[in-house]
């Protein structure tokens, strides 16, 4: 019984790619509003730290299982869910480094935390969807 999620390989690789730069795009927003600031921004900005926190954990468990989904289609990766928490957690951290050059943000052990209890959740949920490199054809 297939219980993979049997998704064409561009499809995953754009999803992949999307959720990672809507994390980029999160992660580098200024800390504080602007006047000047887009809506969206603002927004951004303005969100409670209990929600970012919060946020940490989903977005990077998501990340880990869409790279995770997106690797297992490639037969050289042996070992994709591996590979995507490497990469996730590889983001994770630079982006924390990179916060500190961006205005009101500031890098955070926390955070980096935050991020790595969302990969293992991802960990988790890649293997209960028993990825495997050579399950799907291409």
């Amino acid at each position: 019984m297939n219980r993979g999620i049997n998704l064409p390989t561009p499809l995953r690789l754009a999803a992949s790619l999307a959720l990672t730069g809507a994390i980029v795009f999160l992660s580098l927003v200024p800390g504080y509003p602007q006047e000047d600031d887009a809506q969206l921004l603002l927004i951004v900005a303005s969100v409670p730290s209990l929600l970012q926190n919060t946020m940490h954990f989903v977005l990077y468990g998501l990340l880990t299982l869409f790279w995770a989904l997106t690797l297992a289609r490639f037969q050289r990766f042996k070992r994709p869910v591996f590979w995507a928490a490497v990469l996730a957690s590889g983001i994770g951290i630079a982006l924390e480094y990179g916060q500190l050059f961006v205005p009101g943000r500031y890098a955070s052990l926390m955070d980096i935390g935050l991020n790595t209890g969302g990969v293992i959740i991802g960990v988790v949920l890649a293997k209960t969807l028993r990825l495997h490199p050579l399950r799907y054809p291409h």
